[in-house]
């Protein structure tokens, strides 16, 4: 009763048993139906710009929308045991259909270090380490960096954002020559920053790009 726990989903508080979402809000995920028609999307956004061996989303992502009250709990209000949750409840829909190359390693997109010592984490990182939880795939946070700040993005269509943020990122050539490489982020839109990525690693030596993004925005998701 003093200290309230709010589901951030729906601000109701929660009960003991409840960890970091509300067992309502739980069941109104507005999940992506992996490894059908639907899940292809991504992969089709991206098509021609990065080849991808998996491209997997979890959440569909809009205006008003439930995930999106969550993603903006994890990044503005420092939800970071919701990011791990979420993680994990991803990587427990991925195990059951088997989709990531059994070697790769799991690659958070990158904040800057400013912005990150200004967030206090990567929201990214976080999924990717529930992910990695449940799958067993080992987080590298070391094979990616990003060299450029910017303000927030969130506002800019897909060429803007790629002429902002094509050099953006650097890749350890040293931690992912030859190696599957599995992308973590927590929402694609536009697909602007997973191109820069995607390309940064193959530069490098990277054997394939395979994307996991928690949630995917976009008309076709809704």
């Amino acid at each position: 009763m003093i200290f309230p726990r709010p589901c951030p989903g729906c601000e109701r508080s929660l009960f003991a048993h409840e960890k970091v979402i509300c067992q309502v809000c739980q069941l109104q995920l507005p999940f992506v139906t992996i490894g059908q028609k639907e899940d292809s999307l991504l992969v089709q956004r991206l098509a021609g710009r990065v080849r991808l061996e998996t491209g997997v989303a979890m959440l569909r992502f809009y205006k008003g929308g439930l995930s999106r009250k969550l993603l903006h709990a994890i990044k503005y209000k420092g939800h970071r045991e919701l990011a791990v949750a979420l993680g994990r409840l991803f990587g427990e829909r991925l195990k059951e259909k088997d989709l990531l190359p059994a070697g790769g390693i799991l690659v958070p997109v990158p904040l800057h270090p400013l912005k990150q010592q200004i967030r206090g984490f990567n929201q990214s990182e976080e999924i990717a380490k529930g992910i990695g939880e449940v799958t067993g795939h080992p987080v590298v946070t070391s094979a990616l960096s990003r060299t450029v700040f910017h303000l927030s993005q969130t506002q800019k269509g897909r060429e803007d954002r790629w002429e902002e943020i094509k050099q953006d990122f650097q890749a350890l050539s040293s931690q992912v020559k030859g190696r599957d490489i599995i992308l973590v982020d927590d929402v694609c839109t536009t697909g602007a920053t997973i191109e820069a990525c995607a390309n940064t690693l193959l530069e490098q030596g990277a054997k394939s790009i395979s994307l996991l993004t928690l949630a995917v925005a976009g008309d076709n998701y809704q």
